[in-house]
């Protein structure tokens, strides 16, 4: 089997290594470098005058492929489209995702709150690699840090982001606490250095489940502060992420610095969690079966 991850948000790159791990011919394709280094194996000229018609030219020797599996938040070509001869799975990562893109092809969401845009879709994990992600021995600090996202990378990412709710513990914890925002682009292969530095990591909140950082710092035994809504929370009920809205962040910070205890056994059982639900080769594994039925039905 040959499988063909475009435009692959992250998702595919990690995707793509554990099913070459598995056996499985998978190279990832995508149109532009990921600004946080996950590494495809082809990318499109980004010659603006020539870009169209090189991407209609370098489309053909894809075609190979048995399986297509987009991550794009568009539809593909039209070009593409009618010669694909394969499978083709559509894999949604945007939280906000309204309508599908097709109404007649298999898809994957990467949070269960998509299934609610895209019903009959198959829910698989967000993958980590637990053996690159895994917990380090660092030397006891004298104050509690806490991490959370602050980029301006993405527009719409940092209103779901309680700055002002973990500043408020900050200040109600004086100098029990440090606040240690992720504020720049650190590439993915260098990230574990920053996730060394934390003692707990809030994630967004109001998007009803939990993003990509959150699994890669769980894997690493912290615990996360994050919303899962009441639907999604069946979805993952050995959940250990302590799950509140913006009115109790302040307080769930308060009790986890004040309670290292607390901190150590939840990191532990984040550590659980994500080696059972979302390491790398076991989602793979999920998407090959998906993959081997879908060409079976192909013929």
């Amino acid at each position: 089997m040959k499988v063909l991850h475009y435009e692959h948000m992250g998702v595919g790159v990690v995707l793509s290594k554990a099913l070459r791990k598995l056996g499985v011919h998978s190279r990832v394709l995508s149109s532009a470098p990921h600004p946080f280094g996950f590494k495809e194996d082809y990318l499109f000229s980004q010659n603006r005058y020539l870009r169209k018609f090189l991407r209609r030219l370098e489309w053909r020797k894809y075609y190979g492929f048995n399986i297509l599996h987009s991550h794009d938040n568009n539809r593909l070509p039209q070009y593409v489209l009618k010669r694909w001869r394969g499978a083709l799975i559509q894999h949604y990562h945007d939280p906000h995702t309204k309508t599908p893109l097709y109404y007649n092809v298999p898809s994957f969401v990467s949070l269960p709150n998509i299934l609610k845009a895209v019903p009959d879709a198959t829910w698989i994990p967000i993958p980590a690699d637990t053996n690159f992600f895994r917990p380090k021995k660092t030397c006891k600090r004298k104050k509690v840090c806490i991490g959370f996202y602050d980029q301006k990378t993405e527009p719409n990412k940092p209103k779901f982001i309680p700055k002002t709710e973990i500043k408020k513990a900050a200040k109600k914890l004086g100098n029990k606490v440090l606040m240690v925002p992720l504020n720049k682009i650190i590439p993915y292969r260098l990230i574990r250095s920053y996730y060394n530095q934390i003692d707990i990591w809030v994630d967004r909140i109001g998007c009803d489940f939990y993003g990509f950082t959150a699994v890669e710092i769980a894997s690493m035994c912290k615990p996360v502060i994050t919303q899962i809504g009441e639907e999604e929370q069946d979805w993952v009920t050995n959940c250990p992420f302590i799950s509140t809205d913006r009115e109790g962040i302040t307080d769930t910070i308060i009790k986890l610095v004040e309670d290292e205890r607390l901190r150590k056994f939840l990191g532990e059982k984040a550590r659980e969690f994500v080696v059972e639900v979302h390491d790398s080769t076991k989602v793979a594994l999920k998407c090959l079966k998906k993959y081997e039925e879908i060409c079976d039905l192909l013929g």
